[in-house]
């Protein structure tokens, strides 16, 4: 992460010139990373925290060191500013850039290689976050199972408060000399009033299915790195010292021990309290912890951070957070045939010896020594660098999409034709459910245009449910989209979330069928796939089971308004990841491969036929080479 920057010893009175290093600020960095890794590995639910306590001790030292130049000068810098943080940054990012592109191509993982690829150019721009969210890359479903630079979508939170923050403290620093006086209060209410708007952000965009948009969004983290910026200002020092007097190492240990057991406790997915005000109020404490290591150095929970373990780790934190990711999903347990703590050891050793490498033969190097990376020398290796990185993406060969094979496609080959027809029965197909749902609608819209009926999908990652207080963002969206798609079918494949009691199911499916039979539209529904629970949805496995069985009871006791069809000649009883040596479905034990979604497609298909005697099919060679197979939903196959 970013947060690299030297700490100043105390907190006041500001000192101009070179601040001296404070050890626990190190610990810091190494106690965030180590969160990061654990949860990654599947041992610790809230380690992801970490990257909270990364951008607070961002936005912390960052404004430290803009206010000290403000007091210093009476301005800032921006060339030299942005400059700094290109060699501190840059130059180990571009190097695992094309590194971790060429080893996805040395394991012969075409899906790695596809989302290098995709992802790279984004990374590189420092707009990754942004590219992902526009591909409704969930999180929180596996982290991004495939996705080998899913995880610097912090790192472009930074960089783009690294652009902004500066020239918002220089705008407001003028007229203003010095940090204790008005600088320091304009740059103290800028980043209180910041830091609520962003939370107000959360509070409106948050999605209970889907949290990935507040999670990842600029916008809506900005409250992380705003709240330790608003803790480095001359104004908030003195509240803070006001507040804690003589018991600031007390203080500290009050609040490390509270952040500690939010990290025991959260979990992204299944904790909304995070979005509700948990996150802003854990970014706070973790800004308060690091304001509190500056004013209270020889406190015990100080001298434990500045110790050379977690100092170690904090010093190669940077490259460790660059590296862990791919090293985790280049060393799956498939190919290290390791699982578990055993596998998190080894793949932890290997990251660690990247992220030394790394640290020592790139980022320290360019960062101290190196003077042709200063002034023009400096900017024309940052040119030549992007051009090179940008020239890399381009001539990079790109993976073969994957091939469905035709034969695979189950379908009524009496009913079908070249074209297909839509006959009288069908027009207009609403798709609803989840990601699995969202990645069959592209096999089933290429189908479906081939015999000319439309398909409308509502299906939503991470969410898309009816049941419950998780299908509460469905059922806002499903009345417009029904009267706007005027269906003739709508079809449910209930979802990974349809979980809760068989009363709060029944009302779900129940409210559904009155819905789609209002409209005029029969409701056809479908089991999801078989799952490979992991830790996540292992709890919830039996009310998932019983989903079904209540949606078939729903089905049966409508009177024909809806139908209930057993999608187990897809799928057989249990998750099967390859079938006759093509990957079915995806590696994150969920999600449906190409291959998967097409079979389904054509058995959907074959069912409504049945159903609709005027419907006619397509023949799969009118709508399995459309060029779906290659979208980047398909993940993990």
């Amino acid at each position: 992460m970013g947060a690299t920057l030297a700490a100043p010893r105390t907190a006041a009175p500001r000192d101009a010139g070179r601040r001296e290093h404070l050890p626990a600020l190190d610990g810091l960095r190494g106690v965030a990373i180590a969160g990061v890794l654990l949860f990654h590995a599947g041992h610790l639910g809230g380690g992801f925290l970490g990257v909270d306590l990364f951008f607070a001790l961002s936005g912390y030292l960052i404004t430290d060191l803009l206010l000290r130049e403000v007091e210093a000068t009476g301005t800032v810098s921006l060339p030299a500013f942005w400059a700094r943080r290109a060699r501190r940054l840059l130059p180990a990012l571009a190097v695992l850039l094309a590194v971790v592109t060429l080893a996805t191509w040395a394991v012969g993982d075409a899906d790695l290689r596809r989302s290098a690829l995709s992802d790279g150019p984004w990374v590189q721009a420092n707009l990754v976050n942004w590219h992902l969210l526009g591909q409704s890359a969930g999180y929180w479903e596996g982290f991004g199972v495939g996705r080998v630079f899913g995880h610097l979508w912090s790192v472009a939170v930074e960089e783009q408060f690294y652009l902004v923050w500066p020239v918002l403290v220089l705008l407001l620093a003028r007229g203003a000399r010095g940090s204790g006086g008005a600088a320091g209060r304009r740059v103290a209410l800028a980043a209180l009033l910041g830091s609520l708007a962003s939370l107000a952000l959360v509070l409106v965009l948050a999605d209970p299915a889907d949290t990935t948009r507040v999670y990842t969004g600029t916008d809506t983290r900005a409250s992380s790195l705003l709240l330790g910026a608003l803790l480095a200002t001359a104004p908030a020092r003195h509240v803070l010292g006001r507040a804690v007097g003589r018991w600031a190492g007390v203080v500290l240990l009050v609040l490390a021990g509270g952040v500690a057991a939010l990290w025991g406790v959260a979990d992204g997915e299944a904790s909304p309290w995070l979005f509700q005000g948990g996150l802003f109020a854990h970014s706070l404490a973790a800004a308060l912890v690091v304001a509190l290591c500056v004013r209270a150095p020889g406190s015990a929970v100080a001298r434990v951070l500045g110790a050379w373990p977690l100092r170690t780790l904090g010093l190669v934190s940077y490259s460790l957070y660059l590296w862990h990711w791919p090293v985790f999903l280049l060393l799956s347990e498939d190919r290290l045939g390791l699982d578990g703590w055993p596998r998190t050891l080894v793949v932890c050793a290997v990251s660690l010896a990247l992220a030394a490498l790394s640290t020592v033969l790139v980022e320290n190097p360019v960062r101290f020594r190196a003077g042709w990376a200063r002034g023009r020398t400096g900017l024309v290796a940052l040119v030549a660098t992007t051009a090179a990185l940008a020239l890399f993406w381009v001539v990079v060969p790109r993976p073969v999409a994957p091939v469905v094979d035709a034969d695979a496609v189950a379908g009524p080959s009496a009913g079908s034709s070249a074209a297909g027809s839509a006959g009288d029965g069908i027009s207009t197909v609403l798709l609803l459910g989840d990601s699995v749902a969202a990645g069959e609608a592209l096999p089933l819209g290429a189908a479906l245009d081939a015999a000319g009926v439309t398909l409308e999908s509502l299906a939503a990652d991470g969410g898309g449910g009816v049941v419950g207080p998780l299908g509460e963002a469905t059922w806002e969206q499903l009345p417009g989209a029904v009267a706007t798609a005027r269906p003739d079918v709508v079809v449910y494949q209930l979802t990974t979330y349809d979980w809760g009691t068989a009363q709060e199911q029944r009302a779900g499916y129940e409210r559904l069928v009155r819905m789609v039979s209002d409209a005029g539209a029969d409701l056809v529904l479908v089991p999801s796939p078989p799952i490979r629970p992991d830790e996540f949805y292992a709890p919830h496995m039996d009310e998932l089971a019983g989903a079904e069985r209540v949606a078939r009871e729903v089905a049966e006791a409508s009177g024909g308004r809806a139908v209930y069809l057993d999608s187990a000649p897809v799928w057989g009883e249990a998750y099967e990841r390859v079938r006759d040596g093509v990957p079915d479905r995806s590696a994150d034990g969920i999600h449906t491969c190409p291959q998967g979604a097409a079979r389904f497609t054509g058995w959907l298909l074959g069912e409504l036929a049945q159903r609709y005697p005027g419907f006619a099919p397509a023949d799969p060679e009118a709508w399995l080479d459309a060029g779906w197979a290659a979208d980047p939903r398909f993940t993990g196959c």
